[in-house]
């Protein structure tokens, strides 16, 4: 689909510069939205039973233009792949709200085809549109090849520090020339051209998980354009890398324990009857697998499998009782469960997860997870490597001994990675922006709840923080009428809630 620049955006200045670059061609360019075609459609998932009839046809694709570099955008221009739902009516148009799942690395794209319908009531007066940020997806994605190089013959070849850089030296050969520009900073700006290019003068935003940091960045670069801002299952601007990955840890782990207590509640629980033989009886499974991995039809169900498959399970309440089942039928020989829950993926309008880790395995890692890799590490300067390992797994098997060693590999992502990384995106610092609603879940896994408190402060703006008592990850998408009402009433009439109001 051909983006021309030219036309006028309403609410575009004469000049937008970018130090002394001027960026006005990119800000007045003109969308041509179309049907979204296959290529497009390819990486979304199956409608759900409950999409409304209709759904998949209403949407709409274009490309948005954008400078590869913002510092020379005359250089080398680069493609956003967009998508949209235009509003249904009834009720006043009151513009775009641009949606984000998280990751970072997951596909907006697909996320607005899969889940659009959780935005039924928003996508009355708001067109939804959602995107691919640069390196994911449709947008220029960040490619390594298509196979892992073999490890030398000499040197300690097999360690994970040694695998993951021949992971990021293939990154640097086949992508070398984006990957200085994929950090937040960059995508921030990406959405401040696709506010102009959709004609509003304020950005309405809605961002799940990492789609929080994008959004205080983007208020944070620009707090004149925000608009109605909601940040869900909000990241801690004040923590590092290393300090994130043990929180998610301990964040897991205590998803973990109120699963077990929860079960072990009720009758014909697989886990026992106490909370200690519970906690046994799950460590136990994980060292089984690891040294006897399981196959089920054809699939080989070791103990990263059983990991990622807990973890799915605890983004949200309502797959408890699929874990509960799949660990009954574990305790009979049969991983069959374990399997399902572990290719579950995102679905259902939840927000993106965190992808699984192929802990000891010689292969690259899929697109999502090249992308994950490619944005976190232009947002960090942290390095850490071979030297630094054994303490990350011992600080997070004590954080976690199920999650912990999952969780620690992270760390290694950026040994060696080809190109700086700083720390500028973790000052969200935004005073001049209007207050936004943050969305915190009291037991969320991934984004522990104090630490929407923790961007409240950062943001120092007088954003208020919402508060669901429950489980799981994105509160909004849990279907709970009490949050999504506060929500709604937020981004439709502009009404924040008031300081310390809790819902669940």
């Amino acid at each position: 689909m051909a983006v021309a620049l030219c036309g006028v955006a309403a609410g575009t200045p004469a000049a937008v510069a970018a130090g002394d670059q001027d960026l006005t061609p990119f800000y007045q360019q003109h969308l041509s939205w179309e049907p979204c075609g296959g290529d497009v459609r390819s990486g979304a998932q199956s409608g759900a039973a409950t999409e409304p009839p209709g759904f998949r046809g209403r949407l709409e694709c274009a490309r948005l233009t954008v400078p590869r570099d913002y510092s020379d955008p005359g250089r080398t221009t680069m493609q956003i792949q967009l998508t949209r739902l235009k509003a249904t009516g009834p009720g006043k148009r009151l513009g775009s709200l641009v949606l984000n799942p998280g990751g970072p690395g997951a596909s907006g794209v697909n996320y607005l085809i899969d889940s659009g319908s959780a935005f039924a009531r928003l996508g009355q007066q708001y067109d939804i549109v959602s995107f691919d940020p640069r390196g994911t997806g449709h947008s220029e994605p960040v490619s390594c090849g298509s196979t892992l190089t073999p490890p030398p013959s000499t040197g300690d070849n097999n360690s994970l520090a040694d695998k993951e850089k021949r992971i990021n030296d293939a990154c640097g050969r086949y992508s070398g020339g984006l990957l200085p520009h994929v950090g937040t900073p960059d995508a921030a700006r990406d959405m401040d051209v696709l506010r102009a290019a959709v004609h509003d003068d304020k950005l309405n935003y809605l961002g799940f998980s990492y789609g929080s940091k994008l959004g205080a960045v983007y208020a944070h670069e620009f707090p004149d354009k925000a608009g109605r801002m909601v940040l869900d299952s909000v990241e801690d601007p004040t923590k590092n890398t290393w300090q994130t990955a043990v929180a998610q840890a301990r964040g897991f782990q205590r998803a973990l324990d109120d699963f077990a207590a929860d079960c072990i509640a009720s009758a014909d629980c697989p886990l026992g009857t106490d909370p200690h033989q519970a906690q046994q009886q799950l460590l136990s499974w994980y060292r089984q697998l690891s040294d006897r991995p399981m196959k089920v039809n054809g699939e080989t169900v070791d103990e990263t499998t059983y990991v990622y498959a807990l973890r799915e399970a605890l983004y949200s309440r309502s797959a408890w009782p699929q874990l509960r089942q799949a660990l009954a039928q574990l305790r009979r020989g049969d991983a069959s469960g374990i399997l399902r829950l572990s290719d579950s993926g995102d679905s259902g309008g939840s927000a993106a997860r965190l992808p699984a880790r192929q802990v000891g395995r010689d292969a690259l890692p899929p697109q999502d997870q090249l992308a994950l890799r490619a944005i976190s590490c232009r947002d960090t300067s942290e390095r850490y490597g071979a030297d630094d390992y054994p303490r990350a797994e011992r600080e997070l098997t004590k954080a976690s001994p199920l999650f912990g060693p999952d969780i620690a590999p992270t760390l290694l992502d950026c040994y060696d990675w080809p190109v700086a990384g700083d720390d500028s995106s973790r000052n969200v610092s935004a005073p001049g922006a209007p207050p936004m609603l943050l969305v915190a879940t009291t037991n969320d896994p991934a984004t522990p709840y104090q630490g929407a408190f923790a961007m409240a402060r950062a943001l120092d703006n007088s954003s208020v923080v919402l508060t669901y008592r429950g489980e799981g990850h994105a509160a909004y998408t849990t279907g709970d009428p009490c949050v999504q009402t506060r929500v709604d009433d937020f981004l439709l009439n502009g009404t924040l809630p008031e300081a310390h109001t809790s819902c669940g």
